[in-house]
């Protein structure tokens, strides 16, 4: 199995390739980053799928914010126009609305408001690749040749308030990025890099609120032994519930190879209670440090380094989607000492995509 997990500045973008049990080769895609995000990485390993006469089995689209439906978007665009043909088997996708065009009289594009969510539900239903029900974590796991997928959120509360929030015949916008006003809570406005790792509180904490975050599909990936958590934005607290669920507590942590961090390393979406039921050496963030956000959030990687169910002599590798000197800053401050001390390397990367082979 071949990972790969795209630049996609502030957003999130990867694909899984793997040898099936039925011995040919299968590919999923999770999340799409922006719109440019499709011709700076996706367009090429789409083209590579279709040079080898394979197709891509699964999309999954976590939730509606830019950073993760955006290079889709630009696919379906690409599709309509002719440049390509769809390629992809199956979607798994939750529109964020419930589409009651009998109750409404109006076809979608219609709508004043309509948005990349909408545009992106009008298509998958139009072409019969729409799941006639929700995926939640409440769903049976996804087998797939070998590979199994298990929804560890939404939950259906989580997925009821995103279509709360916005009803078919309302004029508000979907939401397509991050309200200030909710990021505000989770997010400094500066960046905590002057922080040392030791010194950050972290007994205090409090979890974001984001309702379109809250509505993320994340899932455990695995396939021959291994696992890889994708964790999208979604909130912690419904993955630790997901997780203690399928068994896994302090004393019987999930091991994992890798986990994508979820959030891009936002504070309000990495907590204790999370990593307490994680054994993972491996940590991805999907960011490049250049956002209004100030993602990562250097508390965020303190948190992770400083857990006290962390095992006694792990090593904690950290691999970033991106090469600069922002992600760097975030140790300028340390003493030269910080990584012997806290037993972990960080590794940035210079390619379009950090690739990992399992």
């Amino acid at each position: 199995m071949d990972v790969k997990f795209f630049q996609a500045e502030c957003g999130d973008a990867a694909c899984i390739r793997f040898l099936g049990n039925d011995n040919k080769y299968h590919n999923i895609f999770i999340d799409s980053g922006y719109e440019r995000t499709f011709r700076h990485a996706l367009e090429n390993e789409i083209q590579n799928i279709v040079g080898n006469d394979e197709a891509i089995d699964l999309w999954i689209i976590s939730h509606i914010h830019d950073d993760h439906i955006g290079g889709v978007i630009k696919y379906i665009d690409a599709v309509k126009d002719g440049e390509y043909i769809d390629v992809v088997n199956q979607y798994l996708y939750n529109p964020p609305r419930v589409y009651d065009f009998e109750k409404s009289m109006k076809n979608i594009s219609e709508f004043v408001s309509i948005g990349q969510g909408d545009i992106l539900y009008e298509y998958l239903k139009s072409n019969n690749k729409l799941l006639d029900y929700d995926v939640t974590n409440s769903v049976q796991s996804i087998e797939l040749c070998g590979l199994k997928l298990t929804i560890l959120s939404p939950t259906a509360n989580k997925l009821g308030s995103l279509r709360s929030k916005y009803p078919l015949d309302s004029n508000k916008s979907l939401e397509r990025e991050e309200d200030e006003e909710i990021s505000e809570a989770v997010t400094p406005k500066q960046n905590d890099y002057r922080t040392l790792i030791n010194d950050f509180d972290l007994d205090r904490w409090k979890e974001d609120s984001s309702v379109e975050n809250g509505s993320s599909i994340s899932v455990l990936a695995e396939f021959n032994n291994n696992k890889i958590l994708w964790l999208a934005d979604s909130h912690p607290s419904d993955i630790v519930s997901s997780l203690k669920k399928l068994g896994f507590n302090q004393d019987n942590k999930i091991a994992c190879d890798w986990v994508k961090v979820t959030h891009h390393g936002s504070k309000g979406n990495n907590s204790d209670a999370l990593y307490n039921l994680i054994d993972c050496n491996n940590f991805l963030f999907s960011v490049n440090g250049e956002n209004k956000h100030n993602l990562p959030s250097k508390e965020c990687i303190a948190r992770i380094l400083r857990n006290k169910q962390r095992k006694k002599n792990s090593k904690y590798n950290f691999h970033f989607t991106y090469d600069n000197q922002t992600l760097k800053s975030i140790f300028n401050v340390e003493n030269e000492n910080v990584f012997k001390e806290h037993n972990f390397e960080v590794f940035y990367s210079e390619k379009k995509y950090v690739n990992v082979s399992l």
